[in-house]
């Protein structure tokens, strides 16, 4: 059973990289809000086209989030398997 490997993401880690995202999402979307050109158009649409963007922003930044968090862990698993090793 010494082959089964621990998992490179947890539940507590998942939430975490939510909440992030959630963050990020209503920051992004405060600022892309001064960018939209739709100002004639009232202030719905042009929170609708910040949020739009804002939501394509933010699925980048919770797919860079996870692939920072599994290679650090594969990492940290790398260098604990090779320190066994040399032991």
């Amino acid at each position: 059973m010494e082959n089964m490997k621990p998992k490179l993401i947890t539940k507590q880690a998942v939430v975490i990289d939510l909440v992030l995202t959630v963050v990020f999402f209503v920051w992004i979307t405060s600022i892309l809000k001064k960018h939209v050109p739709w100002s004639e158009a009232g202030e719905t649409a042009v929170l609708l086209g910040a949020a739009y963007c804002g939501l394509c922003l933010a699925g980048v930044f919770w797919m860079a989030l996870n692939l920072f968090r599994v290679t650090l862990a594969d990492q940290m698993l790398q260098k604990t398997a090779a320190g066994k090793d040399a032991a």
